[in-house]
């Protein structure tokens, strides 16, 4: 009954565990969809500028060489085309910026769930040495195997005793 009742508690603490990793995951998931969103919009404006930018870059040249001494018409288009491009040099470092933090919003996930397949395989591999049996003094009983020795120092399965 001891191990059905301990092996029944890891269930339920597994169960409480991935209901709370979805949860970050999906408080992760939001952030990035909203970083995304932003440079995916970022990236479209700027691809369309780049367009009409280098389109209004070309027609300048080409009044430029029509003009070579009179650079009026040709000067002024140029440098519509140039300032477009600048433009679009900025919203390219912000679209890659977004992006950049979208990917960053899901390391506290991918820790996350790192960490717990460690506690997970560490409470499978020695349940009597698991920090779960540290954490919770109540649920176990003393077995005759060894006495335990509790402390108030945090506990975890990456920590050396």
């Amino acid at each position: 009954m001891h191990r059905n009742s301990s092996f029944q508690k890891v269930i339920h603490d597994l169960i409480d565990l991935w209901e709370l990793q979805w949860q970050l995951f999906s408080v992760d998931a939001q952030a990035a969809k909203r970083s995304l969103g932003r440079a995916i919009a970022c990236s479209l404006v700027a691809l369309l500028l780049v367009g009409s930018g280098f389109t209004v870059f070309l027609f300048g040249l080409g009044f430029l060489l029509d003009e070579w001494t009179r650079l009026t018409t040709g000067t002024a288009l140029l440098v519509v085309g140039a300032a477009t491009l600048v433009i679009v040099g900025v919203l390219l470092l912000i679209a890659i910026s977004g992006a950049r933090s979208a990917a960053a919003a899901m390391d506290e996930s991918k820790s996350e769930f790192s960490e717990n397949l460690r506690w997970l395989k560490a409470t499978l591999v020695a349940p009597d040495s698991s920090p779960r049996n540290q954490f919770r003094r109540e649920s176990f009983t003393n077995d005759g195997r060894r006495e335990r020795y509790y402390t108030t120092d945090t506990v975890s399965p990456l920590s050396r005793r």
